[in-house]
């Protein structure tokens, strides 16, 4: 009798020892809401169309009629450059982009393209994936890869620069929410020309708007090249399932065809 009795308490200490609600949550986890629920982002996705950062506007993710729907032609910006406020030497630069003295790091230069240009360019496909403690944005572009982690850790003190930076990130409803420091100054924001510098701070919104379509809005704070923040919008197409992700090798093929230009030519 003595031994089943200390049996019965050993399997009760057990059974309490790996019992979930024994134990605290970890506080650095990311609470989404109040419900628990994360919004469902993952997929292949295209960059679709430019949206204009108006109170007005409507979303409807269909690549052929939106913007009839909109009332809109598709143009070639994510958001007009005479609303952005740059500093001397950023509209400088940005001025002797337009007219052709400075050519594209990216192709000139085989430099990656910055995190923002990567989600916006109408050529480039990417996958989201995510995780409890992180969500992955996989690029056809070299294969690059940018880590978001959630598991609740900040920015940390002396990060390299580089050209993904450090991203952060957290859900706010239905919104995946990402903070990004920690560049380098080597390439273009986005297509349009626009540069930066190693103070560049990016906020960006995911956001699920129907079965098809999702919003990306990215905020761009960078005090040593804008004289205030600027933001613009892109609707992301949800792809196939079936679709793959290719490697794209762009330096390869630009070396081919002899229109590679070393990196001094974007001085």
């Amino acid at each position: 009798m003595r031994i089943r009795f200390i049996g019965l308490i050993l399997v009760t200490l057990a059974l309490l020892a790996i019992s979930p609600s024994l134990h605290p949550q970890n506080s650095t986890k990311p609470t989404p809401d109040a419900s628990g629920a994360i919004p469902d982002l993952s997929g292949s996705w295209s960059p679709h169309r430019p949206v204009p950062v108006t109170a007005e506007n409507a979303l409807c993710g269909i690549r052929t009629v939106c913007n009839d729907l909109l009332g809109q032609s598709a143009g070639p910006s994510v958001v007009k450059s005479d609303e952005i406020q740059m500093q001397p030497w950023a509209e400088e630069k940005y001025r002797a982009v337009k007219e052709g003295k400075i050519r594209d790091p990216n192709f000139a230069g085989c430099m990656p393209q910055s995190p923002v240009d990567l989600l916006v360019d109408n050529r480039r496909l990417f996958e989201l994936r995510q995780f409890p403690d992180e969500v992955l944005l996989l690029f056809d572009q070299d294969h690059w890869v940018r880590r978001i982690y959630l598991d609740g850790r900040g920015h940390p003190d002396g990060y390299s620069s580089t050209w993904m930076g450090h991203s952060t990130g957290r859900y706010e409803g239905e919104t995946l929410v990402v903070d990004t420091i920690g560049f380098n100054d080597k390439n273009w924001l986005d297509r349009d020309g626009h540069p930066h510098s190693d103070a560049l701070h990016i906020v960006e919104r995911f956001r699920r708007v129907n079965p098809k379509a999702m919003e990306y809005q990215f905020t761009v704070e960078d005090p040593k090249a804008y004289k205030k923040p600027w933001t613009g919008k892109m609707v992301e197409d949800l792809l196939p399932p079936t679709t793959e992700i290719l490697e794209g090798t762009l330096c390869d093929e630009i070396l081919q065809l002899g229109t590679h230009y070393s990196a001094k030519s974007n001085k």
